[in-house]
């Protein structure tokens, strides 16, 4: 059976706020970013429960965590509108398609003339407080206020047929009649309701895609002169990344590169050439950047800089894992233990590492060089 509320606007919605950091991180959008964070998460768990219990109510408590659950949503979806300031189909009281749903019922139930009818909007708002957000009385709507009304509910109606059809509503008691009254209506009805609001929320992504879409051409516009330095290119690069709220570090690692000064001279032929190897890809990482296609950026700098041979020795790995994270941070002598240990495997061919002397950025530096030619060499031969 088809969900009769559809987890793909919740995923858009999502989506669309992930596409890009600015929400996080802009000052115009990021006060907002917990709230759009909280919503969608509201709405998804919502949505679950309630598809998952779209057939008519056996129970008043299932009923009541039914509506506890729509009304999640509906109150996910207003808040965005209120916030995005986005217009609908329903917001018009003179419009016929603000009263689609619940006007029948009001005429022939709440014996209310057509001009008195509230607002589909209106009527759930009542229906609301007398179910469960006020259990036991509400004065709230205009028609109940101009009587100086007030009406109570002792319980919800759920399991009620007529003629086949699955009913639900609300018992109501009056402080301006004996009377006792049973408001119901097909639950067929409500859920075309709460699905009707749910669907705005698609207006809500809209509005978030066009602040998107926006950013993102402003972004596409921006370029790095070509004639500019290696150097100077790979530092337009990193701050065209800060500027998009991304995270600069594979460009780093390509700067430390191209800028650090060897304590070791036999290092510097390999240096050079590795130096080579970054100015040949910088071209087509500024290009990938320039329209944002962080993906290929990070294929880039990965073949550069994170690659590693297929074939290793026995304990390659870990030695690598703690000269990367114990020179930076943790146990300092035994990440310079696991660099000397390092030096005399395959390193050994390509650069010379005196893992007891060399200032720790050298070290992680000609790891990542050891490890690149090591790949090309294992490449060729394969």
């Amino acid at each position: 059976m088809t969900d009769f509320l559809d987890q793909k606007i919740c995923d858009d919605f999502r989506n669309t706020i992930n596409r890009t950091p600015i929400f996080m991180h802009d000052e115009r959008y990021k006060s907002n970013f917990n709230l759009y964070c909280a919503i969608m998460d509201r709405v998804d768990d919502s949505i679950k429960y309630l598809n998952e219990h779209s057939e008519s109510p056996k129970t008043e408590s299932d009923f009541l965590v039914f509506i506890m659950y729509a009304c999640m949503v509906l109150d996910a979806v207003n808040e965005l509108q209120r916030n995005l300031k986005f217009k609908n189909k329903y917001d018009n009281s003179t419009d016929k398609d603000a009263y689609l749903y619940f006007k029948e019922i009001c005429i022939n139930q709440l014996e209310l003339s057509a001009d008195e009818c509230p607002t589909d909007e209106q009527f759930f708002r009542y229906f609301r407080s007398l179910s469960m957000a006020h259990p036991f009385e509400t004065n709230r709507v205009a028609f109940l206020r101009e009587n100086k009304e007030i009406q109570y509910s002792p319980w919800v109606i759920a399991n009620s047929r007529f003629s086949g059809t699955p009913l639900v509503g609300i018992r109501i008691y009056s402080s301006k009649s004996d009377d006792i009254k049973d408001l119901k209506f097909p639950f067929s009805i409500l859920k075309g309701y709460i699905q009707s609001r749910f669907e705005l929320m698609k207006l809500a992504t809209a509005s978030l895609a066009e602040i998107v879409n926006h950013q993102l051409d402003i972004w596409k516009s921006e370029k790095i002169p070509a004639t500019l330095s290696p150097i100077d290119t790979l530092n337009a690069i990193r701050d065209m990344l800060i500027r998009r709220y991304e995270k600069p570090y594979p460009i780093d690692d390509l700067i430390s590169c191209m800028t650090i000064e060897l304590s070791n001279s036999d290092n510097n032929d390999i240096l050079e050439d590795y130096q080579e190897v970054i100015k040949s890809n910088i071209p087509a990482i500024r290009a990938a950047v320039e329209n944002l296609d962080y993906e290929t950026m990070y294929e880039l700098t990965d073949s550069i800089y994170g690659v590693r041979p297929e074939r290793m020795h026995e304990q390659a790995h870990y030695q690598l894992e703690k000269i990367y994270t114990y020179l930076t941070h943790g146990d300092h002598t035994w990440g310079i233990e696991q660099a000397d240990a390092f030096s005399n495997e395959f390193a050994s061919k390509w650069v010379t590492i005196k893992a007891h002397s060399m200032p720790d950025d050298e070290i992680i530096i000609l790891t990542h060089i050891a490890c690149y030619y090591e790949a090309m060499e294992q490449s060729k031969l394969s």
